[in-house]
């Protein structure tokens, strides 16, 4: 996603969502979970919880947030969401949950920069008797209350095996992966890496960290397919990267090559675009999925802890995977391409957040 679109979406998200969050009877009690909750909350008990991101270096990390904002929104057991983001910095990620262990917050979920940095101050909110669920990158340590997991290395397995059969088993590779040093690329590569060594044929030529970010993938793909006369498949691990790297071979009127993707609504539509144009033939891809609800599930776990349920150690989301078959159920056409399409957000508040 362009950085300029990126931080006009953050803005536009912030003013959103404080408006709709202001409105009288925002909290609605129509399930059963909702109601019992309610109860809960009417019987005086209820909670401050932390959220502790990383960054908002991408619309996937945007849209995470709102997630669990629209969840606070709707549970009465939520007195209040105190959400931070430490600008890609480990030690503002460790100073802003040691502001929160300071203010005594009830739970405190938390998307690591680093799984090893944070493993003292979780240790701290822990002896301090504040619940800690970690999510989407997490931190190494069985000192916490539960990880809130989906299978990073299924992801990229996943990933991986259907593109070993699109390029018939053999082919020069490149790699595409996030954000050095996290949890999530590292595990995300190692289980595509796990089923890519296992055929002589193929080989990974390059190996690129883009973050995740549509601009810096399409500028590398554009500089190697200047260093590379063939290149055979495209393994990426992001949505916003894939897109940038299927545009460039458009731009430079190639033939496209199988390229794995993600959920994100951009590269969602140039498949869609694509495929319907009949112009690439060959050109297929699979697109793995990374919730955004990743963010309101950590929550429900955090308060079910808070109020004396039982709670696993670690719970694993299952990863749905879009095909050419399947894809038409989740792309957006009339949506941006910042927004992810495996969302739990209701069709109103994304018109609302997301708009063209």
């Amino acid at each position: 996603m362009r950085k300029p679109i990126l931080w006009i979406l953050v803005l536009l998200l912030c003013i959103s969502m404080v408006a709709m969050f202001s409105l009288a009877g925002c909290k609605t009690t129509t399930t059963t979970a909702t109601t019992a909750a309610a109860t809960t909350a009417a019987a005086g008990k209820t909670f401050t919880i932390g959220l502790s991101n990383f960054s908002l270096g991408n619309s996937w990390r945007v849209q995470m947030v709102a997630e669990a904002q629209y969840a606070a929104s709707q549970n009465p057991l939520v007195k209040q969401l105190i959400v931070t983001q430490a600008d890609e910095s480990a030690e503002k990620q460790i100073s802003d949950i040691e502001d929160m262990i300071t203010k005594k917050v009830d739970a405190i979920l938390i998307t690591a920069i680093n799984p090893e940095a944070l493993v003292p101050v979780v240790d701290k909110a822990m002896a301090a008797g504040i619940v800690v669920v970690d999510f989407d990158n997490g931190v190494n340590t069985t000192n916490i209350t539960c990880h809130v997991k989906v299978d990073q290395q299924e992801f990229g397995k996943v990933q991986a095996t259907w593109l070993v059969k699109a390029m018939k088993e053999k082919g020069d590779v490149i790699a595409f992966n996030g954000m050095k040093g996290t949890a999530i690329s590292a595990d995300r590569f190692a289980g595509a890496k796990s089923v890519l060594d296992q055929y002589s044929g193929i080989k990974i030529v390059q190996e690129v960290y883009a973050d995740w970010d549509y601009a810096k993938a399409k500028k590398a793909m554009e500089d190697l397919l200047t260093a590379y006369s063939k290149i055979d498949g495209v393994w990426s691990q992001g949505g916003a990267m894939s897109q940038g790297v299927v545009e460039s071979f458009m731009e430079k009127n190639l033939p496209i090559p199988p390229v794995t993707g993600e959920d994100g609504n951009g590269f969602l539509k140039l498949w869609k675009q694509i495929k319907d144009s009949g112009k690439y033939p060959g050109f297929d891809s699979i697109a793995t999925s990374m919730p955004t609800w990743c963010s309101a599930k950590a929550m429900e776990v955090a308060l079910d802890a808070l109020t004396g349920k039982t709670v696993e150690k670690e719970i694993t989301i299952p990863i749905p995977t879009i095909t050419a078959a399947t894809l038409d159920k989740y792309v957006k056409p009339d949506l941006p391409d910042s927004y992810w399409c495996n969302s739990a957000l209701p069709a109103d508040i994304v018109k609302t957040l997301f708009t063209k």
